[in-house]
């Protein structure tokens, strides 16, 4: 009898969050739910430029959740995000609370997941407020 081979499950994906999102409700209800994720504040000060932690969170290979929607409309920004390969999902949820953009968030993680197992980066995925998440262009 032949011995199946056992693929290697794919690691786990590293959530980067934006500081737009917040530093507790949406990291910890993240970690909550068995995700792994790191917070802006975590590596960054709170005024480092775009441009700088894209370039590092690119490197890391994390993928970004913002609630930012100018960074695709920023030369620089959309630059720094296409040439790195980013994975990024835009939270576009309008003004809601912390604990509300998480609840949305959890909800489309199994598309944001279906998402980044399958497709390579550069892309801009949006998350909107009944958790739909849909590509951009």
């Amino acid at each position: 009898m032949k011995k199946r081979s056992v693929a290697k499950p794919p690691d786990k994906p590293v959530f980067f969050v934006d500081r737009s999102l917040g530093r507790i409700d949406v990291p910890d209800a993240l970690r909550g739910a068995g995700y792994q994720c790191v917070i802006h504040d975590e590596h960054f000060d709170q005024d480092t430029e775009d441009t700088i932690w894209l370039s590092a969170v690119a490197k890391e290979n994390w993928i970004v959740l913002t609630k930012d929607e100018r960074i695709r409309y920023r030369p620089l920004e959309l630059k720094a995000l296409e040439s790195s390969q980013l994975r990024t999902f835009i939270m576009v949820c309008g003004n809601v609370r912390g604990i509300d953009t998480a609840a949305i968030l959890l909800k489309a993680m199994p598309r944001v997941l279906d998402i980044v197992n399958t497709q390579k980066g550069p892309f801009i995925c949006y998350i909107y407020k009944n958790s739909a998440v849909k590509r951009s262009r």
